[in-house]
């Protein structure tokens, strides 16, 4: 009887005890989008978009009549004053458990970014999967353009983000995957780099921002940004090129169309007697030909061979010079050097030693396929 009656009074309070902290769907407003800025008198600018389905109930703020989402900005002192100013503007509570996107505006990124994004990290209901990009001008304002193809601007650029991804034109990043990154001493983020375009209508991916300590510090074309991320080992689904393969004549049937079938990149870092660093990086590419308008791949492949691993070497070239002219190491040279040569390590220029690198970067390439059947 006495096991019996404790059984009944567990049941009871089962059955009786709340929840003390819990979040009802039905008062959150979710965000979609989260901007920084900075102003021209040097204040935080801080932006959201969330769903036009709470436009009705907004107090105040910018509507975008042709797009399926709102856009609040406000001047505050840090981000989370800012989601706090905003919330007394609408009718509910602020939720940014599904936000997708967290966007940087340029003169903010020049800055340091890292506190921006503490509360983000703090917070428990946080998205941890929502993608960062930096953006030409304002941030905020590419909350403003209507898409032509997607109702929702934040689903549009998300959108975006995730097939230039696919096309080995920006890496893969998140803002989970970016906490260890933008906290290592020995290697620097990269990030998105969009633009408006198009008289407003549309969002390009200019190509990447880099980083220099958490700061804006240069950036990549998009073809430099796809030859980038093949030489840091991060593919995606497609790596496409045009090159051409006679400068003196700027005709269609000068160029080819390429795209990676496989590749191997060998990086190795060694350090002398003196301390200096040197860097072999080599990466071999496995190409498919997708478009040669003058014909006849086969008679033509060792020339083919040789002209475009000489522009992929010279261009990889290119490349590292403009990341060392940034002095952002994404290769994460340092990180290799605090792994396998701690005391040289010790001894650097924490600020520096990546321009004092010394490169000797070689690609080759290897058509493999030219054709429907290999």
């Amino acid at each position: 009887m006495k096991i019996k009656r404790l059984i009944t009074i567990g049941i009871c309070l089962l059955l009786t005890t709340g929840c003390w902290d819990q979040n009802l769907m039905k008062n959150a407003i979710l965000i979609q989008t989260i901007t920084f800025d900075r102003t021209d008198e040097d204040k935080f600018l801080f932006g959201i978009a969330i769903p036009d389905i709470y436009s009705n109930a907004l107090t105040s703020g910018q509507e975008t009549q042709a797009s399926n989402s709102q856009t609040l900005s406000t001047i505050a002192n840090t981000p989370r004053e800012g989601r706090m100013k905003l919330n007394t503007e609408i009718p509910g509570n602020l939720d940014a458990s599904k936000n997708k996107l967290i966007l940087f505006g340029e003169q903010f990124a020049k800055g340091d970014i890292y506190p921006s994004l503490d509360v983000i990290w703090r917070d428990p209901r946080s998205s941890m999967s929502a993608k960062l990009a930096v953006v030409k001008g304002p941030a905020v304002d590419i909350l403003r353009v209507k898409p032509k193809l997607e109702s929702s601007i934040s689903q549009n650029i998300l959108n975006l983000i995730q097939s230039t991804e696919t096309n080995t034109i920006i890496p893969d990043e998140t803002i989970q995957s970016l906490a260890s990154e933008i906290l290592d001493p020995g290697e620097d983020i990269v990030l998105p780099l969009l633009k408006i375009g198009h008289n407003g209508t549309a969002i390009d991916v200019e190509g990447l921002a880099l980083f220099n300590d958490r700061k804006l510090a240069g950036t990549l074309s998009r073809e430099e940004s796809t030859l980038f991320l093949l030489l840091n080992n991060k593919r995606g689904k497609y790596a496409r090129f045009t090159k051409n393969i006679n400068d003196n004549k700027p005709k269609m049937i000068n160029f080819v169309s390429l795209n990676v079938d496989n590749m191997r990149r060998k990086l190795d870092v060694s350090v002398n007697n003196d301390g200096d660093v040197s860097v072999n990086l080599n990466l071999r590419l496995d190409l498919a030909v997708e478009e040669f308008p003058i014909g006849n791949v086969p008679k033509k492949l060792n020339q083919l061979n040789e002209e475009l691993s000489k522009i992929f070497t010279s261009e990889a070239g290119e490349v590292i010079h403009k990341l060392q002219e940034a002095n952002c190491d994404a290769f994460g040279i340092g990180r290799r050097l605090i792994a396998f040569h701690h005391g040289s390590w010790l001894k650097k220029d924490k600020v520096s030693y990546f321009r004092n690198v010394k490169f000797e970067s070689k690609v080759e390439v290897e058509i493999v396929r030219y054709g429907i059947v290999k």
